[in-house]
């Protein structure tokens, strides 16, 4: 069931406005690219095409002297959207957010960061659009819930 590995690329844009992607390798994940069961289930025609559950294990960190323990994620600290992006450029790679604005991939992709204008033609739009036209399963990051009970995300993509 948790037996396939995605590819989350988290989308920074600096104060040049200039676009990278870190990107974060994620194995044991549940992958199901399966719009009819999607809309069957919500009853929405426009429901997501894929949805994605992520395991995320706690770990155990000291903050200011009293002991908290934060979402983990392959091996990263997960942190909101908002709080990824406050980050100084150095702590980006180490950490893993689902935002919107993110997409992910099924499979495996190299884990350095990627600039975006290398990857910009007249004719695309850069780096989300290049591996759109080259790789199948290419799902722009449309939903997130997150689960504590069974502790999991469950991300929603098209």
């Amino acid at each position: 069931m948790f037996d396939k590995t995605v590819t989350v690329f988290n989308k920074y844009v600096n104060q040049k406005d200039e676009i990278y992607w870190y990107p974060t390798v994620i194995s044991g994940c549940q992958f199901v690219d399966d719009k009819a069961a999607n809309v069957a289930k919500t009853g929405l025609e426009n429901a997501d095409e894929a949805n994605l559950h992520i395991r995320y294990t706690y770990k155990m960190v000291a903050d200011t002297g009293k002991t908290v323990y934060k979402k983990n994620v392959s091996g990263k600290a997960y942190l909101p959207p908002k709080e990824w992006k406050a980050q100084t450029n150095d702590k980006l790679a180490e950490t893993v957010t689902f935002s919107d604005g993110d997409f992910f991939i099924e499979g495996e992709y190299s884990e350095e960061i990627v600039k975006d204008s290398d990857y910009a033609t007249r004719v695309g739009g850069g780096f989300y659009d290049y591996l759109n036209k080259k790789k199948d399963n290419v799902f722009l990051i449309t939903s997130v819930g997150t689960y504590t009970l069974i502790p999991h995300f469950e991300i929603g993509g098209k």
